[in-house]
């Protein structure tokens, strides 16, 4: 791959992450990153009757530290709810409240809903072939990371 192609790929990735950023306002204190934790909650409960801090690391394959943390947070914002689980009391169960319901339908369902009807012109296949390219990208470049005495 050569100089000029990378540098349009890391262009690309700059303008990828200013599109997240075009999201509506936020509620004071959450982050995109809690937006990312609502979703999993309800992409998890989909196929699972009971989501655990452990599902949504597993989710996102992440510590299960950073999320309890991120879980934490929201739970401080009135956004989900922990409960102990009734066989193992190590176990913590986490639901939506009707608040995080709220944001889920807002900033998940219906912001994704208007981002797809802006973006319908553009052919499905280059939606899967640049998920499909970040990806693999991501995952090549973070299992060899560039080492500091490479300078």
């Amino acid at each position: 791959m050569d100089i000029s192609s990378v540098k349009q790929l890391l262009e690309s990735c700059h303008n990828a992450k200013r599109i997240t950023e075009l999201m509506p306002k936020l509620p004071a204190g959450m982050t995109p990153r809690h937006i990312h934790v609502i979703d999993a909650i309800c992409e998890i409960e989909k196929n699972e009757a009971v989501v655990r801090v452990s599902d949504i690391s597993d989710y996102f394959n992440v510590t299960r530290p950073s999320i309890t943390k991120m879980v934490n947070e929201l739970e401080e914002m009135g956004v989900v709810s922990k409960t102990p689980d009734s066989d193992d009391k190590r176990v913590i169960r986490v639901s939506l409240t009707e608040l995080g319901q709220e944001y889920y339908e807002f900033y998940i369902e219906k912001y994704q809903s208007w981002v797809a009807e802006q973006v319908k012109g553009i052919d499905p296949e280059y939606f899967r072939i640049t998920v499909e390219t970040i990806n693999q990208v991501y995952k090549i470049l973070s299992t060899h990371k560039m080492e500091e005495n490479e300078k």
